[in-house]
């Protein structure tokens, strides 16, 4: 069975405050084999990796959602770090703008001795776009609003089919063989004179879903690509009515609106602005609504 693995690196907005850092998502995707990923790379990621027992060097890929500093200034050092520890393989980095990583790099003088491949990531129009894909999941993004290039990001697993061995026996079919392997790839078999179609046996279990917003008001991309997730990883940098108008990032109320039109089984709400020291506070502004969790530093969830 398959398991996603997400720790929280930075739950803070603009300016990292003593208890919060600058936003990064550490996430593992294990099931036989490990893919290992990093959604955002603020100021200070690489020690928050080390501070949360994670290995920086198993990072198969990276997604920027957007080039404010607060989700971009802690690459150059991660990757500069990567060539101290001898990487060898490449590293690609999925951006909007992805021009920009190259001349990141290009500030200084690197020590890194592989590959950095920069891949675009649309940041236009309506559409939810894969952007990587295994046998198992896909990771898709599509644009959304926040007055510069910005983009959302979910990791969608594939369904699973799996035959109901007593539903095959009931058909006729032997307790295994290479007729399973026939029935799945063509869909229907002929056996012992009847035909047998791959919908009479098999049962179907739905792939996890993890979506990651970024910075973002609520849009209609969002909401499409945020229905029927497992876990929304949520901007929420406000939670009262005073002084956000313009800075386009969600509030709590935004949020709780759109819990009204989107199926979603739990909801991590980061990006918080300094402005609020009381974790405790904002807890209990959300006391009301189970499935709304206020991030913190190092959460882990597991799916």
């Amino acid at each position: 069975m398959s398991k996603i693995e997400i720790t929280i690196l930075g739950t803070t907005a603009g300016i990292p405050t003593k208890q919060r850092a600058h936003p990064s998502i550490y996430l593992i995707y294990r099931e036989k084999d490990e893919f290992c990923y990093l959604f955002d790379c603020g100021e200070g990621t690489q020690r928050q990796i080390l501070l949360a027992n994670l290995n920086p060097m198993k990072l198969d890929e990276i997604f920027i959602t957007h080039w404010h500093g607060d989700h971009y200034l802690g690459l150059a050092g991660l990757i500069d770090t990567m060539g101290f520890e001898n990487r060898q393989r490449p590293l690609t980095v999925y951006a909007p703008e992805a021009w920009r990583v190259k001349r990141l790099l290009n500030v200084g003088y690197s020590t890194k001795r592989f590959m950095v491949i920069p891949r675009d990531v649309p940041f236009r129009g309506s559409e939810i776009t894969t952007i990587l894909e295994t046998d198992r999941f896909k990771i898709v993004s599509t644009p959304v609003e926040h007055g510069v290039p910005s983009v959302a990001y979910g990791l969608i697993e594939k369904d699973k089919i799996n035959i109901d061995k007593e539903r095959a026996r009931e058909v006729g079919l032997p307790a295994k063989g290479l007729i399973y392997r026939e029935l799945k790839e063509k869909g229907r078999v002929v056996f012992a004179g009847k035909e047998i179609r791959l919908e009479d046996i098999w049962v179907v279990t739905k792939g996890k879903k993890v979506v990651y917003s970024g910075d973002t008001e609520i849009c209609d991309n969002l909401i499409r690509l945020t229905e029927g997730a497992d876990l929304l990883i949520q901007d929420c940098t406000y939670f009262d009515d005073e002084g956000f108008e313009g800075y386009r990032h969600a509030s709590i109320k935004d949020v709780i609106k759109m819990l009204e039109e989107v199926r979603v089984k739990r909801v991590i709400l980061t990006h918080i602005s300094r402005r609020y020291k009381n974790p405790e506070e904002l807890k209990n502004i959300i006391k009301d609504y189970p499935n709304l969790a206020v991030a913190e530093d190092f959460m882990r969830i597991t799916i």
